[in-house]
């Protein structure tokens, strides 16, 4: 018994760092780019302020809803078995809302984003959903950390649900890289956002492939099964 619920605990802890990691970092991000905006601008700044006051509120949601109520340490309550964890995405409207607004958050990125077959993303299940907006965000934020130019993302709606994003890598500035390999270990900085991706994909028993191909084009493939949800809010309209 005391086996499964360190197990368990084990679990809802990867789930809460992998929430504050992919989730809040990635609004924390775009907020250093709208303060850094705001240094240069003149002094008609008050949208870009409202903008930075806007991300930091959801943030802050993003993390209250992953932790939500933990018990205090010693308490019975710690020492019983974890309640199961909750997805944070229920009720925030349709992945395709979200994926468009990712180029507002991040204004100086260049970031183009496709669907196909739109008229499936009524079918996408709310987990799904959810990890599939987190492993864009991750893979998006990114691309803007340690790429340049374009951003492309591209959808594919149905059973299974298609993501790949595309960048473009800096130019290297110390010993030449592998640009054929595939890349599997957290980066040399410590990071585990693609770590954490994959395990997105695997807990849904899908699949998510990271490339870096020739000419410094890095590419973030996933492949989730979609679900089925009754549920699911009506698609986007997309031009």
């Amino acid at each position: 018994m005391a086996k499964s619920v360190s197990h368990e605990r084990f679990h809802e802890r990867r789930r809460i760092a992998r929430e504050l990691h992919d989730g809040a970092g990635h609004h924390l991000l775009a907020i250093v780019i709208h303060a850094r905006r705001l240094s240069s601008q003149q002094p008609g700044a008050g949208p870009t302020a409202g903008t930075i006051e806007n991300l930091a509120a959801e943030a802050q949601r993003e993390i209250r809803r992953a932790i939500g109520r933990l018990p205090d340490p010693g308490s019975e309550q710690a020492a019983g078995p974890l309640e199961p964890a909750v997805e944070p995405f229920q009720g925030t409207g349709p992945l395709s809302e979200r994926v468009a607004a990712l180029g507002a958050n991040l204004p100086v990125t260049d970031l183009v984003v496709h669907f196909a077959a739109i008229e499936e993303e009524r079918k996408l299940a709310p987990g799904p959903r959810h990890q599939a907006l987190r492993i864009i965000q991750e893979a998006v934020s990114n691309a803007v950390k340690h790429g340049e130019g374009r951003i492309d993302v591209r959808i594919r709606f149905g059973d299974p649900l298609d993501i790949t994003v595309t960048s473009r890598s800096r130019p290297p500035t110390g010993p030449r890289e592998d640009t054929t390999g595939l890349a599997g270990k957290p980066g040399a900085d410590g990071g585990h956002g693609l770590v954490n991706m994959r395990l997105r994909a695997a807990e849904l028993g899908g699949a998510l492939d990271y490339r870096r191909l020739p000419g410094g084009v890095v590419q973030v493939t996933a492949s989730l099964p979609a679900g089925s949800s009754t549920t699911a809010p009506p698609p986007m309209t997309v031009a």
